[in-house]
């Protein structure tokens, strides 16, 4: 065991004796420096630039949640709009079923009056009619439309 321990110090000290000679000129020492400092540079721009990378990569993360909730959002108001654009569609159909059996359109427009067209298919007119709530019941309202619709 003890051979092993003189070898890894004449090892060590041989070493030495090679660093010293190559470093004995002063242009020796002033390569090795210069190559330290270029590697400190080295590491300091890529530390810079690391971090540079770093902020960037979070920016455009934020970005990019940013237009996934908007995407979401986009489809949300999309499926809301398919559904207004089916209930319109279903608004319509019982508005034309109504019609086809009532012979009437109502006129949504203003609700302080009751007021619509009386719908005859086969003689291909209509005629208008209008009735203010205020001064008549419903009853009545009732009575003289279906008078309409019936002559």
């Amino acid at each position: 065991m003890g051979d092993s321990r003189d070898t890894d110090v004449k090892r060590v000290v041989t070493a030495g004796d090679d660093l010293v000679k190559v470093l004995k000129e002063k242009r020796d020492i002033n390569s090795l420096t210069q190559c330290l400092e270029q590697s400190k540079s080295l590491i300091s721009s890529c530390d810079s630039d690391f971090n540079e990378v770093y902020l960037l990569l979070k920016v455009i993360s934020n970005e990019l949640n940013d237009l996934e909730r908007q995407r979401l959002s986009v489809q949300e108001q999309k499926q809301t709009l398919q559904k207004h654009e089916q209930d319109d569609l279903r608004v319509q159909m019982m508005l034309s079923m109504y019609a086809s059996v009532t012979k009437i359109i109502p006129n949504l427009d203003d609700q302080s009056k009751i007021s619509g067209y009386i719908v005859d298919r086969e003689r291909e007119e209509f005629e208008k009619f209008e009735y203010d709530p205020s001064k008549m019941t419903s009853f009545d309202v009732c009575n003289d439309t279906w008078k309409m619709v019936n002559s």
